[in-house]
């Protein structure tokens, strides 16, 4: 993970990946100041209703820190038992 010079971290974007063991590709790419305002406002949960992947709200807190310290590159990954993989990354 590395800062890139010259490029305003708030234009940079959250890449979701999510490719389920069924064939399923998600791809979701949103502007990371966008983002801050989901969180901050409680608009945002990856992961509704599947508290037995992982707590939703320690995950926000990991990407806010990575957007606080200006972090590029991927920023987790999850993989499920079922196969399913699941990545954030900062681009």
């Amino acid at each position: 993970m590395s800062r890139e010079i010259g490029i305003n971290y708030e234009e940079r974007f959250l890449k979701v990946k999510i490719s389920a063991t069924t064939g399923d590709k998600i791809y979701l790419k949103l502007p990371v100041s966008f983002v801050k305002r989901l969180v901050k406002n409680n608009a945002i949960d990856f992961f509704k209703e599947q508290s037995d992947i992982i707590d939703s709200q320690k995950l926000l807190n990991i990407m806010m820190n990575a957007f606080d310290y200006n972090i590029v590159g991927e920023i987790a990954y999850i993989e499920r038992k079922n196969g399913d993989k699941i990545r954030f990354i900062v681009d």
